[in-house]
Formats: C-alpha cells, sequence, structure tokens
C-alpha cells in the first residue's frame, strides 16, 4: 500500500468521502462533561467578584462596637478585648499585629543607606602634591567666599 492509498482524514471528522460528521466517543476524563453556551449560562460568574467582603467587613465591624462586660464589670466593646488580649498574649504573631496595629508596620527591610559616611579619602603622593594645590586654589577661587 503506498502514501496516496491510505484514506485520508476529512476536516469534519467523518470517514473519506462522506459530508455528515461523525459522532466522537468521549473517554476517561471528558466523558459526561458539558460545554459551556453562548449566552447566559449559570454555570458562569460574569459579574466578577462577589461582592461579599464589603459585607463580611460591615458584619465584622458591628461586632467589634458590640459592648461586652468583663469578669471584673468593666464594660468594653468587643474590638478592645481582642486587642488586650493580643497585648497580653505570649504569642509573638499576636503581640507584633498589636504593635503593627497600634504603631504601623514594621519594616521588613533597614534602610541602611543615612548610616553609610559620605566622606572620600582621596590619598595624595608627594610628587602630586603641585598638581593637587594648583586645583585647590582653582576650586576655591571658584567659589564665593564663605561658602564652606
Amino acid at each position: 500500500m503506498t502514501q496516496d492509498d491510505c484514506p485520508r482524514p476529512t476536516p469534519n471528522g467523518g470517514e473519506p468521502g462522506t459530508t455528515q460528521p461523525t459522532e466522537r466517543k468521549l473517554t476517561g476524563q471528558l466523558r459526561g462533561l458539558i460545554p459551556f453556551k453562548k449566552g447566559p449560562d449559570p454555570r458562569r460568574n460574569m459579574r466578577g467578584t462577589p461582592r461579599s467582603f464589603e459585607h463580611f467587613r460591615a458584619l465584622a465591624q458591628q461586632i467589634a462596637r458590640k459592648v461586652i462586660v468583663t469578669k471584673s464589670g468593666q464594660q468594653i466593646t468587643v474590638g478592645e478585648a481582642i486587642l488586650q488580649s493580643w497585648a497580653k498574649s505570649k504569642e509573638p504573631q499576636l503581640q507584633r499585629a498589636f504593635i503593627e496595629y497600634a504603631f504601623g508596620k514594621v519594616p521588613d527591610k533597614l534602610d541602611t543607606s543615612l548610616l553609610d559616611s559620605k566622606t572620600t579619602l582621596i590619598l595624595h603622593y608627594g610628587h602630586e602634591r603641585e598638581k593637587r594645590d594648583q586645583e585647590h586654589r582653582r576650586l576655591s577661587a571658584d567659589l564665593p567666599p564663605g561658602a564652606d
């Protein structure tokens, strides 16, 4: 059998010479899957991220404002009680969270550029002394008096 004698698949997926597409068998993970349809499909989220976080935050703020009575009879809000428990906690993560809420985020990286010395040391040999003195006189003549 030569290459010309071999049947070639048609673009429509059917047998050579037929115009009707044949049904493909789906096996394994593809069995039972239903493709998305154009237009409204209840499985697609067309509105993006649900807006439930704002509702959740509002509920958390409402709970944090509730007044409770402590064992000592003092009236405080739930938010105050949580912050007090964080401050007294022995867990470093809760202590850090309390400090960050109270005074701002603790920096992860220190800025050491301010600690670096800005002084530059230039070493001149004896034979370069005249050249250095001439350049110094030239530069100091360009500056107005009292600019140091």
